[in-house]
């Protein structure tokens, strides 16, 4: 009776986000120019944007998976292979699951590697100084972030209540400590099943202020499932216990900027115009960039420049379970400040790039500077993946490295 009461809620869940026309412009939605109907955003206290802005956040290398199961790869921003780390029992690792716990520093050793281990248990382990230790032992692991070059972390977990419900909890803490934390905050959500998802770690002096956060559906799965299935966005203030929502509940989170203060959404009704559409978290101002003509499937998956003058998205068309397969990803690139897509890049341009037949997915990854994207792209094998160098001044692409993206290191 319990999981065909976990299927109801999973359908439920799927039927609220489908039944919950933009421009290219520039909307201000503060003071007397708010949306009454929008949640309050405000800046948390004592951030200011200028202080996110002082740190270099041009990644210093990629950490790379090369799908071996036992190791990640380092490469620095040309795309050579600088170290590899360590990694048994990790699974398939991507962003949610491996976070690099401090800076990259010359002639240092490389920074604590955390990451989700299957074996020989479940838990949080980590490769520190080229020992790999477990940290904390969970079967109900979420998702993991860090703060880029810093050692603070926040990870969520989540199990099923008494009532077949899920639990989650939101925890923060350095490496050290993880295994003795107790959550900062916790959701028990019926009959949606959302879940608590990590998407951010303020700090000041290199301790944790504060946690950003959405909801994401758990337990939602499928193959034709194109863009992350969330809802909201908070920010979690540890030093007083302020919880203050920036995007509500229409709205599904799509990324955030490596300095906490931009942030994407789309419409969370999969049935209305999904543009991608970033928002200053600072001050409210909005960009909305317009769908390509063809992207019926809507936008998602947005990553910022380090500058945060330029956001790079992914679109996509048809399914990709049809038959025939008629499946098509493009990656686009709005100019925050000023307005309007300035650069793409379609499925077609990405497969000359890459030994393959087909482009079965694409998306972007982040930035390796503020005018080079990194394209993750899979080819009909889905663990055939590569990561291309994408000029969005003269529209160049090139091969940074075969295998999938994992996450950024930074000094």
């Amino acid at each position: 009776m319990k999981n065909k009461h976990r299927l109801f809620c999973v359908t439920a869940l799927v039927a609220q986000l489908m039944c919950t026309s933009c421009e290219g412009v520039l909307m201000d939605q503060t003071d007397e120019g708010q949306d009454p109907s929008a949640p309050a955003v405000s800046e948390p206290a004592g951030i200011t944007q200028s202080e996110n802005l002082d740190r270099d956040l041009i990644p210093d290398g990629v950490l790379v998976n090369t799908d071996n199961q036992v190791s990640l790869t380092y490469l620095d921003i040309e795309g050579h292979i600088t170290i590899e780390i360590q990694t048994p029992g990790i699974g398939s690792p991507d962003l949610d699951n491996v976070a690099i716990a401090g800076p990259m520093l010359p002639d240092q050793p490389f920074p604590p590697v955390v990451y989700r281990s299957w074996e020989p248990e479940q838990g949080l382990m980590a490769n520190i100084n080229g020992q790999v230790s477990t940290l904390r032992q969970t079967n109900s692991f979420l998702s993991i972030v860090s703060s880029p070059g810093e050692a603070p972390l926040a990870f969520s977990e989540i199990e099923m209540n008494e009532d077949n419900l899920p639990h989650s909890f939101l925890f923060s803490g350095d490496p050290g400590g993880l295994g003795k934390l107790s959550s900062f905050y916790d959701l028990v959500d019926a009959p949606y099943y959302w879940a608590l998802k990590p998407v951010g770690v303020r700090t000041v002096g290199g301790q944790a202020q504060g946690v950003w956060y959405t909801k994401t559906g758990w337990g939602i799965g499928g193959a034709d499932l194109i863009f992350p299935i969330t809802k909201e966005l908070f920010f979690f203030d540890l030093t007083n216990g302020d919880n203050k929502v920036y995007l509500g509940v229409d709205r599904s989170f799509q990324g955030i900027s490596p300095d906490l203060s931009y942030a994407g959404s789309v419409d969370v009704d999969m049935n209305a115009n999904r543009a991608m559409t970033v928002i200053n978290l600072t001050n409210s101002q909005q960009t909305i960039f317009p769908l390509d003509p063809s992207s019926d499937r809507g936008a998602g998956w947005v990553v910022f420049s380090p500058d945060n003058q330029f956001a790079g998205w992914m679109e996509a068309s048809g399914s990709m379970i049809s038959d025939p397969y008629d499946f098509h990803p493009r990656v686009r690139v709005g100019d925050i400040k000023n307005g309007g897509v300035v650069a793409s890049l379609e499925a077609d341009q990405a497969l000359s790039a890459i030994n393959g037949s087909v482009v079965s997915f694409m998306r972007p990854a982040g930035w390796l500077n503020n005018t080079t994207m990194l394209i993750e792209v899979r080819g009909e094998n889905w663990r055939d993946a590569t990561l291309l160098r994408f000029d969005i001044t003269n529209g160049t692409i090139s091969v940074f490295a075969s295998g999938s993206f994992v996450t950024f290191g930074y000094q």
